[in-house]
């Protein structure tokens, strides 16, 4: 009689996660609606009460504070303030084909290191082979990416886009026909051949150089939406724009001492 009421209690839960299973697999858009609408999470019209509106996210306490808790994406230090919006006149699809040439920019981290949210990064902004000034600002690694969208609400660029930007950026190479430095680096006013792979091997420190780049080219206008988003053959753009580069590092910025 027992084994007869085991066997009925285990059919009875396999009955049950069956039908589970079955309800979880006949609405797939449950596990789906956390990551909506897409490409970017929605903040609302304004990112001062972004954390009150966050789509699937529970509002975190402090309001605006907390939304910013990240740190500011561009804060200028020292110089003309040009990196703000400085490739967004270009005619963007020669951008991405590597058809213009100037301006450029050429990034030094003169205050750095893994444990370091904020770096202090130095801009050598060339606007000809012969005429160049300089900017000092700083930017958080972890600094929200965002845009005000279609509908004019501030939307932040979601995990799967920023990852699609890093690589993006390290993807870049300049042709062998074009004026460049090789493996070498410089201020300029030619890129390296690969503009943001930077041969550091202490752990942390080159994917946050390179989240601070994608930062750097988001606020410039280097880098757009849609250069992080598949076409029809859901392949993504080439990108070909060898305009701005990683120069290296200060020895005496660093803050993992």
């Amino acid at each position: 009689m027992k084994n007869q009421t085991r066997m009925g209690a285990s059919l009875a839960a396999a009955l049950l996660l069956a039908t589970q299973v079955a309800a979880a697999q006949s609405h797939p858009e449950q596990e789906e609606a956390p990551n909506r609408p897409g490409f970017f999470r929605q903040l609302g019209t304004s990112l001062k009460n972004a954390g009150g509106q966050m789509v699937g996210v529970k509002p975190a306490q402090g309001g605006a504070k907390a939304a910013t808790a990240a740190g500011a994406i561009y804060a200028p230090v020292n110089g003309a303030g040009k990196v703000r919006g400085l490739f967004k006149s270009d005619n963007h699809q020669q951008a991405q084909l590597g058809k213009l040439e100037w301006p450029r920019a050429a990034l030094t981290y003169t205050e750095w290191g893994a444990s370091l949210p904020c770096w202090t990064v130095e801009a050598q902004i060339w606007t000809s082979a012969t005429a160049s000034t300089t900017e000092v600002f700083r930017t958080c690694a972890n600094a929200a990416v965002t845009e005000t969208d279609d509908l004019g609400d501030t939307a932040e660029l979601n995990t799967s886009a920023l990852w699609k930007g890093r690589d993006t950026l390290k993807g870049i190479r300049v042709p062998a026909s074009k004026p460049n430095t090789g493996a070498s680096r410089s201020t300029g006013p030619n890129p390296p051949s690969q503009p943001f792979v930077v041969n550091v091997s202490r752990p942390g420190v080159s994917e946050k150089a390179v989240d601070v780049a994608l930062r750097v080219a988001w606020v410039s206008g280097f880098i757009q939406t849609a250069d992080l988003q598949p076409g029809p053959s859901g392949l993504l753009t080439p990108f070909k724009d060898g305009r701005m580069w990683i120069v290296g590092f200060k020895p005496e910025g660093n803050r993992d001492k």
